[in-house]
């Protein structure tokens, strides 16, 4: 009986032993949630969170939200902790998510210092250091006319006021857009009206208008073999992605954070439209597209 009793004991302290290193391998073990705004461009990006941060991180799993809802759900649910990042801009923060008084700076560098120091004083939240390129606004025409009337910045559209524009009904309003852009560079046109964004590049593409508004990383650019005019006088603010968290999420995983700051610079305005394109245009999968550009910019190994 008692060798009986003993075997039984060292069969429970065996079984506990497993089931507390379970517990504890299960305690290591971490999910990461990651959600993203409507459309191809944020699918995208989070995919490269989700690759980037696996990779460096055997014990992590990353659990993506693709097309999850708008600025302000998505900013809800990370102060709430439904999520734990997910991509934002330098410019959206400073027009729609802080209290200030001061202008949105036009400059990338000071937008950014901004937003970061702002997120940080009133919701104790971390904005890593974005990428290279910019989602905002920007002027497109034909190539053909830029040829023929070398339009290449905005200020040149004051050389073809015959030219009919159409603009998204937001844009056409509001003073960031067509009111003050007008203003800014002197523009004058045969005809001014709203369009859909929808509808508004078609209608482009096949000569009803001559000019519109759109975004630098818009697809549709290279699908209708558009030009963008630079924006010499740099009106528009700056839209600068990048990954944004609760900062007690940040300081509890800096594995996280260095995973995420390799994309810090990087992508340009034309490899964010490419890659839009190829998602948008020709119905490659975000996931397919995002893992493309991290292997052949030797930011991940396939």
């Amino acid at each position: 009986m008692k060798h009986v009793i003993v075997g039984l004991i060292v069969v429970l302290a065996v079984g506990f032993g497993y089931a507390g290193v379970r517990a504890w391998q299960n305690a290591q073990h971490q999910t990461v949630t990651i959600a993203g705004k409507m459309g191809g461009e944020p699918e995208i990006l989070i995919n490269m969170y989700k690759e980037l941060i696996e990779k460096d991180n055997a014990r992590v799993t990353v659990d993506l939200k693709p097309n999850f809802g708008g600025t302000s759900f998505l900013f809800k649910g990370l102060r709430s902790g439904k999520i734990d990042i997910y991509p934002e801009f330098t410019g959206t923060v400073l027009q729609s998510l802080v209290k200030t008084n001061q202008s949105v700076p036009h400059q990338p560098t000071r937008a950014y210092s901004l937003a970061k120091k702002l997120l940080s004083e009133q919701y104790a939240m971390t904005l890593l250091t974005p990428m290279q390129y910019q989602n905002g606004y920007m002027m497109t025409v034909r190539a053909a006319d830029a040829k023929k009337y070398h339009l290449k910045s905005i200020a040149d559209l004051k050389q073809v006021p015959q030219f009919r524009a159409a603009f998204d009904p937001d844009f056409y309003q509001q003073s960031d857009g067509y009111p003050g852009l007008k203003n800014a560079y002197g523009l004058t046109f045969n005809s001014v009206r709203t369009m859909e964004p929808a509808l508004r590049y078609e209608a482009l593409a096949k000569g009803k208008i001559d000019v519109t508004d759109g975004y630098t990383t818009d697809p549709q650019i290279k699908q209708y073999h558009l030009t963008m005019l630079t924006d010499t006088q740099q009106f528009f603010p700056p839209y600068q992605g990048a990954p944004l968290m609760n900062t007690k999420f940040a300081k509890a995983h800096p594995e996280i954070v260095k995973s995420l700051n390799r994309l810090a610079g990087k992508v340009t305005t034309s490899e964010m439209q490419e890659m839009n394109y190829q998602v948008t245009v020709k119905h490659e999968k975000a996931a397919t597209v995002a893992h493309r550009f991290l292997v052949t910019h030797h930011l991940l190994k396939d």
